[in-house]
């Protein structure tokens, strides 16, 4: 796995990364996806069985891709508009809706966090390096439709890449992230 772009999304607050085996950073990339009909009925008739967990009420092929691309679109408008707000307001921050990836494990710096689509019971997510209360550098993204990250092979590659993506920064190896003050 190789870095070999950071792009900034929304200056001074959002950043996001691009890996060399992918034409998009990821925050365009997931969204670009998680808009795409034909990707997202190819990914729910692969992951059918877990689209079939009581969880998820008996929700249709057809509802889960109208859902996934509603809720991609509130999610994107409100990721922009809090990080973009959040730059004067402290109190609505990105950190408002970024979570730590894991319960009870709160990190000092560059703490892996993930993001929640807005609607009810969402199963997208946004994962990210949070730098700052209002600075993350986007690293990954996911239709979750299970408990945990580790039953599902594209939900482990995001796991790697948070921490890929943590040790790049922590290591200060992109001469472009002038954000980051490593002590």
């Amino acid at each position: 796995m190789k870095i070999i772009n950071t792009f900034v999304i929304v200056k001074e607050s959002l950043f996001s990364v691009q890996y060399e085996t992918e034409n998009l950073n990821e925050f365009a990339k997931c969204f670009e996806l998680w808009n795409d009909p034909v990707y997202l009925r190819e990914f729910f008739e692969k992951n059918k069985e877990d689209l079939d967990n009581e969880f998820w009420k008996g929700i249709t092929i057809e509802e889960a891709i109208i859902k996934t691309r509603e809720d991609a679109s509130l999610f994107e408008e409100e990721l922009l508009y809090i990080a973009e707000t959040g730059k004067t307001e402290r109190l609505e921050t990105l950190s408002t809706l970024f979570e730590p990836l894991s319960k009870g494990i709160i990190e000092e710096n560059f703490e892996k966090d993930k993001a929640k689509g807005l609607k009810r019971r969402s199963w997208l997510r946004i994962y990210a390096i949070r730098i700052e209360a209002n600075l993350f550098v986007i690293c990954g993204g996911a239709i979750k439709l299970t408990a945990t990250m580790n039953e599902k092979p594209h939900l482990l590659l995001e796991l790697e890449k948070l921490e890929f993506t943590r040790n790049y920064l922590q290591n200060g190896e992109d001469e472009n992230l002038d954000f980051v003050e490593l002590k």
